[in-house]
């Protein structure tokens, strides 16, 4: 089992960036962290189940639970600045598991968490020799997929094809570069939903969970 804690982590303007650190009680020197979407939460089902599995793996699971969404000074801010609050609240967030006794080997993004991997990827040269896994990624954006073909070592990308940042040649064109691997779900939309209501949904959660740990074991 594990315990909840949370961290002290001062990003964008000296801002609190909420997290949940899930520390395992049988101890463990392995650390993973979750950067979700503007909207999709921790507590969404696909980062729900992903961080369950990173702990059943035994890793500590460090959530960065930034709240971009409801938060007025960043909406109204611009573009570049936007991505400035990101970079920065990321950056604070890998340099404060320094405080925690284990090594990120594991780094998951949602969305506009994988704004957040790119980041890590270009500017913290040891991250590239870490296990990345990339929920629904923004692979149309040309700085996404320069992180992805040129900074990161065989990652595992899962996405819908029914995702607006589906592209087959371009999905084809990274992993090919890369030697990563891909979960692709028919007909999921980039919230990871499907047809079919709440069993649909938790079987494709079966499907990813399956996809995840086979990379998470993998050498």
């Amino acid at each position: 089992m594990y315990s909840f804690d949370e961290i002290a982590i001062f990003g964008y303007g000296g801002r609190n960036v909420p997290n949940e650190y899930l520390h395992l009680k049988k101890e463990s020197d392995k650390l993973a962290m979750i950067f979700p979407g503007r909207g999709y939460t921790t507590q969404a089902p696909l980062l729900y189940y992903t961080a369950r599995t990173l702990l059943d793996k035994g890793y500590n699971v460090l959530n960065i639970n930034y709240n971009y969404l409801h938060n007025s000074d960043f909406s109204n801010a611009s573009k570049e600045d936007q991505i400035k609050w990101i970079r920065t609240d990321t950056s604070a967030a890998y340099e404060s598991t320094k405080k925690i006794d284990a090594d990120v080997e594991i780094i998951v993004g949602k969305s506009l968490g994988t704004i957040a991997l790119s980041h890590l990827l270009k500017n913290y040269p040891e991250t590239r020799q870490m296990k990345t896994i990339w929920h629904t990624p923004l692979i149309l954006s040309e700085d996404i997929q320069d992180a992805i073909r040129f900074h990161s070592s065989r990652p595992l990308l899962v996405i819908g094809k029914k995702d607006p940042h589906y592209e087959v040649s371009v999905l084809e064109d990274l992993l090919g570069s890369t030697d990563g691997v891909a979960k692709v779900i028919e007909d999921a939309n980039h919230g990871m939903e499907v047809p079919g209501g709440p069993q649909a949904l938790l079987e494709v959660m079966i499907e990813i969970v399956k996809a995840m740990t086979t990379y998470i074991e993998s050498d």
